[in-house]
This record gives C-alpha cells, structure tokens and sequence, in this order.
C-alpha cells in the first residue's frame, strides 16, 4: 500500500490551503487530476510549518549573540550556547526539512503523469507547479547546507517501502550547483504574481526564486550575480520599504544648536511593526509562511510570555546590536530596536500586538515566518557590491563602495538608524568598514529571523578564512559564550579544520542510515 504523504491539515489560510487527501490514498487513485496536483503542491508548503520553522529560528539564531536562556531553562540550547553541541541534542534533528523535500520530490515525480490523464492540466501550469516545489525544496536544502556543509541529496520522491531511501552525503558545493539550476529554472518559470495579496506572499512567485538564487550566490561568493539578480528583483518595482516620517529635533547646549536628531513618527513605527509581524503580507514581504489561530507558529513555549525558554540576550542587543542615540535622546531610537525586537525581556516582534501595546494571548501566535523581504534584497545587493570593491583594486573600487552605501542607506532611513561615526561614509570609503557596517545592518534588520549566524559564518569563510575573516566568528563568540566557556569556544571556532562551524548530524539519523558518517568534528 503505496501513501502519499501530504501534510498537516490546514484549511484556514485561504482557497489556496485547502488539503486533500488524507493520509493513506493510494498512488493509482490519486494522481489523476489537475486538482490533486494542486493539493500536493499546497501540502508542500503545509509541511513548512510543522517543523522546520522552529528549526530555521534556533539553527539560526542559538549558535548566534543574541539570545540568552530565559526562566524556563533548555538543557538543549544552554548546551548550544556554551559550545558544547553533541549529537544526541534534539535540535540538530533535520527530519522535518525531509519531510518536505519528500513531499516536493513526489510532486516532481507524479505531477508530470497527470498531464497525460488530464488535459485540463495545461503545460504552463504544470511548469509553475514544478517551479513552486523546486523553489521550496532549494530552500529547504540551502538551510541544511549552510547548517551540517555535507547532506543526503534526494532528488526522488520515497512512496514505498521497497525504496532505498539510506543515502550517503553529498558535498554542499555540489548540492548548491544543483540548487542554482533548479532556481534558474524555477524563476523563469514561476508565476510573476497571482490574483491576491495573499497568494503573493504565502506562494513562491518567480521573485522568491530570484531571492533565494540571489542568497545562494551571495554564499558561493558569486558577487556579480548575486548584485544582478538584486538589481533585477528592484527594477521589479513590486516591492518597497514601509515609509517612515520623522521629524528633525535641535540639540542645543548653552543655547547654542550642536547637533540635530531624527525622531521617528511613533504611529509610523507601529504600522511597520504590525503590518510586519502582526498582520504580515506587507509590501515588504517577498516570501513568507502564514499562521492562523488554527495553526499558530511554535514560538509560545519558545519565547512566550511565561516560562519561555529564550529572550534577548539585553547586555548584547542594547547597546551593541543597536547603538544608544548620543544624548540620550531615546525617542531617536532605531525602530527596530525597542519595541519591535525585544521589549520587557522578551522578544517583542513575535509576541506584541503593536509597539507598546499588549502581548498576544498564547491561541494568538499568528506572526508569520518571513522567509525573504525587501530589506535582504538591499542589504544582499550593498554586501555584493562592497565584496566587488574589495576585489577591485583601482580607483573603480569606489564607485562599488557607493552604490553599497546607498543600498545599505535605504534601509537605515525608514528604519531610523541611530547614527554613528561607524556609518559615516563619506569620502574615501573603506571596504572592510563597510564590510562591517553592512553586517551590523542586518543584525539589525533580521534580528531573530534566523539569520544571524550564518551571516557571521559567510563573513568569516569568506575567501577560505582568509585574512582576519575568522575574527567575525571569534567576536561572535566572544559576545555569546558564558566567561568560563569563552576560550574553548574561541578555540573550536579557530580549528584551521572548521568542522566545528557546522552542526553534528543528529545520532538517531546515524544510527539508521549505515551510509551516513558523522561530521569529523563530532566523531567519537
């Protein structure tokens, strides 16, 4: 008895979520019309919610500097954050990240032979189907090479038990090759919109492909076309930063003007905020995965309001990650920062109902997951161009410097950013500065969205660790280990090895599969 593993039920995000069939419908009667393609394709992007949002948040963010044990302490994470990460920690489990790959790869698989049963299935809309899976299923893999380096490579979709589904791994560089070609496809074939605001934002559209190509280079150091394909999603004309009004305030000191601040308007601010975070499908948003009071997202028992295993890690994100305004002028403070991030110890942007209001009750953890907004696309195009730059050694290097600048500006002033002489640059422009700067904005800009630690290990192998690259993973640990584990964790993170920048495979996994091999750092 053959299954078709389509995922959890969940018919309150639109037309477009309504999953059928249940569990257990053969493969003879299943794959048969237009409308069970449809089905396994939205089963695909179900199957994102059950775990590998979880699982994008903490391989993100716990190996990272800003997050911190809360009152309901996780042996699991204060293992992470101390450096000592084995394989029997439940949070390196990747099953869920094949759970999806496997439903996309039955997709590609079956798909194709309803086009022959059914006419009403037309060519243009199986390749968008296709372009879909591939696209989440590039995702998925993306996510499990920038964590583990070398993984199991499925391409075939697992329906029957007479499979062998043990695979060996494969080398990461050879998957994102991979992933570079199916994108390519994908983005040339996805829909360029569809007809609601919703479908826009919950589905793949061909400029979510172009994203996740434009990261995937970004990784592989292709700067050139990482900046062209930025460029192309900006040129779209289909996305924009949230406005920002602000007002310019005098600083005076004996009567006499010394400086001016930007005080950001607060109903300005809260829009952002709940248009973001609260309500989602913004005209930032790119991609992002929706949750409903039906199906809420997994951060209450992680971050929630009671007993929650996380929170900002406040001697870090105040004040580091987001620089105090000069003369403590708080209302010129970044709106990222308070209010939004972390507020009360918590962190704000998955719980909040607005900037200063109340906290989501625990049936109310709707945020959506957003995968890719505006803000990487300029943030991506401003850290390609400096990269550019520092390979172009003439005065040229200059022109790449600028154009970053104001990539990286356009995010910076709808968001208040609290100015520093750290990003001020003007004349001679230098491109490890801006190299930093550009860092620091995303940490910002993607505070606990799952980003952060990769963007500190891409700046630190960068060039295979070459010059002080590998500073950016010591500062890192510097700022997230206990005193009395910092020096082993600095240690580990500058074995010439590097192993350690990965996860372990989790133990269960190696204790199934004869053909999986522990990664070398965590062998016994």
């Amino acid at each position: 008895h053959i299954l078709i593993m389509v995922a959890a039920l969940l018919s309150s995000c639109g037309d477009w979520l309504n999953l059928e069939p249940e569990d257990g419908v053969t493969v003879q009667e299943y794959w048969k019309t237009k409308e069970h393609v449809a089905s396994a394709v939205t089963g695909c992007y179900a199957s994102l919610m059950n775990g590998p949002v979880e699982k994008m948040f903490l391989w993100g963010e716990l190996r990272a500097d800003m997050l911190e044990n809360g009152p309901g302490i996780n042996y699991n994470y204060n293992q992470i954050f101390d450096g000592e990460i084995s394989p029997d920690n439940k949070t390196v489990d990747w099953s869920s990240f094949y759970t999806v790959i496997n439903n996309c790869n039955i997709v590609l698989k079956y798909a194709p032979r309803v086009r022959k049963l059914d006419a009403t299935l037309t060519e243009k809309q199986l390749k968008e189907y296709e372009a879909e899976v591939l696209t989440i299923r590039a995702m998925m893999y993306f996510q499990l090479v920038r964590a583990f380096r070398d993984v199991p490579f499925a391409l075939d979709g697992y329906v029957s038990d007479d499979q062998d589904f043990y695979l060996p791994k494969t080398n990461g560089d050879v998957i994102l090759d991979t992933l570079i070609h199916d994108l390519k496809i994908a983005s040339a074939n996805a829909p360029i919109s569809y007809n609601t605001t919703e479908k826009n934002k919950n589905r793949i559209t061909a400029w979510a492909a172009k994203t996740l190509l434009a990261d995937i280079y970004l990784w592989k150091e292709k700067y050139a076309e990482c900046n062209a394909l930025c460029q192309e999603i900006i040129n779209s004309g289909k996305y924009g930063m949230i406005p920002l009004e602000k007002q310019i305030v005098e600083i005076t000191s004996g009567g006499v003007v010394v400086d001016t601040v930007t005080v950001p308007n607060e109903s300005d601010a809260d829009q952002m905020f709940i248009n973001s975070y609260v309500n989602g499908k913004s005209i930032e948003s790119i991609f992002e995965i929706p949750f409903t009071t039906l199906k809420t997202n997994p951060f209450y028992s992680l971050i929630g309001t009671s007993n929650y295993a996380l929170r900002p890690k406040s001697t870090i994100v105040e004040g580091t990650i987001f620089p105090e305004p000069e003369y403590s002028y708080s209302s010129a403070s970044d709106i990222r920062g308070n209010g939004c991030s972390y507020r009360a110890g918590m962190l704000w942007k998955y719980i909040g109902t607005s900037r200063f209001g109340v906290a989501r009750t625990s049936t109310n953890y709707t945020a959506p997951w957003i995968m890719y907004k505006y803000a990487d696309v300029l943030l991506m195009k401003a850290e390609a161009l400096t990269q550019i730059g520092l390979n172009t050694h003439n005065e040229t290097a200059q022109t790449f410097y600028k154009n970053a600048v104001e990539a990286m500006e356009e995010v910076r002033n709808v968001r208040n950013a609290v100015n520093t002489s750290e990003y001020t640059f003007t004349g001679i422009v230098d491109g490890k500065s801006l190299e930093k700067a550009i860092l620091n904005e995303r940490a910002r800009e993607f505070s606990y969205e799952g980003k952060r630690w990769y963007d500190v290990l891409r700046h630190a192998k960068r060039g295979n660790y070459s010059g002080t690259n590998i500073q950016y993973l010591v500062n890192l640990a510097i700022n997230s280990a206990s005193p009395e584990k910092q020096q082993s964790l600095i240690a580990k993170y500058k074995d010439p090895k590097h192993n350690s920048h990965y996860w372990p495979i989790y133990v269960r996994e190696i204790e199934t599969n004869p053909k999986l091999i522990q990664n070398e750092f965590y062998a016994q």
